[in-house]
């Protein structure tokens, strides 16, 4: 019969035991592991949780964000530069989708780029 912490800790035991430097390292390698793949489990659901909250914006919102027309929406949309989803029959630009353009697909926008190389 095999004894682990976990079932000396449920019986209630109450012993001294004696630790090898080696049984130290395993016992320390197991508890990072068992960390590693919590913390990789809460990042997926994480990613899940911000993919499932996107935000959306309507065509009107987006109008004026861009200071276009519907024409040029349309166009945009035949090009495949900002392409709306369809919620029943309205058209929704997604926020990510928005702040690609805004920053030409880079992280950071050209004006802020711009007050960075004047500093």
């Amino acid at each position: 019969m095999i004894l682990t912490l976990d079932s000396l800790v449920e019986m209630g035991a109450n012993v001294k035991l004696e630790v090898t430097p080696a049984d130290l390292k395993m016992f320390a390698e197991s508890v990072a592991q068992r960390i590693l793949m919590a913390y990789d489990e809460s990042e997926r659901e994480q990613t899940t949780r911000d993919e499932n909250d996107e935000t959306y914006y309507n065509t009107k919102q987006v109008r004026e964000m861009f200071n276009v027309c519907d024409t040029t929406l349309n166009l945009w949309a035949k090009r495949g530069y900002l392409v709306p989803v369809k919620f029943g029959n309205k058209n929704m630009y997604t926020k990510t989708d928005i702040d690609r353009i805004r920053t030409g697909g880079r992280q950071e926008t050209v004006s802020a780029y711009c007050r960075k190389k004047k500093l």
